[in-house]
């Protein structure tokens, strides 16, 4: 009854946060494609570099959710919510030297994962995909009028609300491998050990291999402005122009992963020469994330204006309205590739190299000035000791966390790339008295956006990522109640 109760209230709190609006960015450089890019991964991920396209939450609890690779959902194996927020502190210097601070605080995600049989996972949320905020101007000594000004401003962003599965074709394939000839007596073995370790490794990368899904719906509106103001009201009227685009419409991604393990299991048949203390996997994954064109729509004003004594706009005359024309977005494919190493239940090392093509990127057809860019993250987390029980044994349960990333940018601005890296530094905290299925992630993360061109504005940035991730097992049948 008690789980009966809580999915009505999960779902309740889960989708009205798809219609929050909000942009954590006063990056100029958002003005760019459709905004500064959100962190597509969990909290956990976020300590880890962002680095995800081969970490697989096979651990036991507590669980986790890898919401950047949908293949990854087939292992969930216990009903899991996560919510999360962050935190960001930036730093602006422009070319005179003179700098800037901002700050904000925002809604980063909201998930809740669930096993589908013993070989599927599920997972449906909300995330925000970009976001644009920024105010900017500049002066230029126009011949014959005097100091011109150019005020830019953009504000909104666009979001996701996604649904997807995955799940493990072959799951059982090692165990019927392992059944037809590891047990047979020797006179009865037709396998030379040469073959039968390579027919156990693909036995092994069948059974570990899933395959997975997001189906997306990519909402929410982008506003950009320009203003040009004239020293003299007399001879020159003043020019405003804004646009805001309206995006409703369904894209997705895909992803695969497998794992080779070497277990501990000690047998010539098998061909080990000595056991493992622990477990050893290698972990691969590939992500797919489609190119779609995203229908909306469109409009334009612009009119003339003058400045009274007070500072307030009053309109000369109204130059062009377009209203609600159809337009379209298309979406840079992206495709990325993962490797990673765990070693029991401490260790865990993923890496990624992933290249977004946005030099594809349209708006209405229109050809961009943006390149494709190219990104690697690594990552660690590390647990001394998982299970540890007894007075003092907390500090040995907590998750350390620790990675990097490098972005080559996708912004082309006077023959310079804008280019975006972090190293981030995190903790998962398990919470709950007696419970490891609970935890607390708190991770940091300092970076540097910009380029060597001294013309151009360097952001320095500080954001703090939070989530909350609670396990339990849900829609599970009891004889008693």
């Amino acid at each position: 009854m008690k789980n009966k109760l809580l999915i009505p209230f999960v779902l309740f709190f889960l989708f009205p946060l798809a219609g929050i609006s909000q942009s954590n960015t006063t990056s100029p450089y958002s003005r760019y494609g459709i905004g500064e890019m959100n962190q597509k991964t969990l909290s956990h991920n976020t300590a880890m570099g962002g680095a995800h396209i081969a970490l697989r939450p096979d651990s036991t609890m507590p669980v986790f959710i890898n919401v950047g690779n949908p293949a990854a959902y087939s292992l969930i194996r216990m009903t899991s919510l996560e919510v999360g927020g962050e935190y960001k502190y930036s730093n602006y210097t422009g070319a005179n030297r003179t700098s800037l601070t901002k700050w904000g605080t925002s809604f980063a995600y909201a998930v809740i994962g669930f096993p589908i049989r013993r070989n599927g996972g599920a997972c449906l949320g909300v995330q925000p995909l970009s976001s644009v905020g920024y105010a900017a101007e500049n002066r230029i000594d126009e011949e014959n009028i005097g100091k011109v000004t150019y005020k830019y401003a953009g504000s909104g962003g666009l979001s996701k609300a996604f649904l997807g599965y995955g799940f493990m074709p072959f799951k059982n394939r090692l165990i019927k491998f392992r059944s037809k000839h590891f047990y047979l007596p020797d006179s009865l073995k037709t396998l030379s050990s040469a073959a039968y370790r390579r027919k156990e490794t693909g036995s092994k990368l069948l059974s570990d291999f899933s395959v997975g899904f997001n189906g997306q719906y990519i909402f929410g509106d982008i506003t950009n402005s320009t203003r040009i103001v004239y020293p003299n009201n007399v001879k020159y009227n003043n020019t405003y122009r804004a646009g805001t685009a309206s995006i409703g419409d369904f894209s997705g991604n895909f992803g695969m992963q497998t794992a080779l393990t070497f277990d501990s299991v000690n047998s010539s048949t098998a061909g080990y020469k000595r056991a493992l203390k622990e477990k050893v996997k290698i972990t691969f994954g590939y992500f797919l994330g489609l190119n779609s064109t995203l229908k909306g729509e469109y409009s334009t004003t612009a009119y003339n204006y003058i400045l009274n004594g007070f500072g307030q706009e009053i309109v000369r005359d109204t130059v062009f309205v377009k209203v609600n024309e159809a337009g379209n977005i298309k979406l840079p494919l992206e495709q990325g590739f993962g490797i990673g190493f765990k070693k029991g239940e401490r260790i865990n090392a993923v890496a990624d190299f992933a290249i977004t093509q946005w030099s594809q990127f349209r708006s209405s057809g229109e050809l961009s000035n943006l390149v494709d860019n190219y990104r690697m993250a690594i990552g660690v987390n590390f647990v001394p000791e998982k299970y540890a029980a007894g007075r003092g044994s907390y500090g040995r349960r907590v998750n350390y966390r620790l990675g990097a990333s490098y972005q080559s940018g996708y912004i082309k601005i006077d023959n310079s790339i804008v280019t975006d890296y972090f190293v981030s530094l995190g903790f998962g905290l398990p919470v709950g008295i007696g419970r490891l299925s609970s935890m607390i992630n708190v991770s940091g993360q300092y970076g540097i956006m910009g380029s060597n061109n001294p013309n151009l504005i360097k952001e320095k940035y500080f954001r703090i990522n939070f989530g909350f991730t609670f396990c339990d097992r849900w829609f599970q049948k009891f004889r008693y109640d």
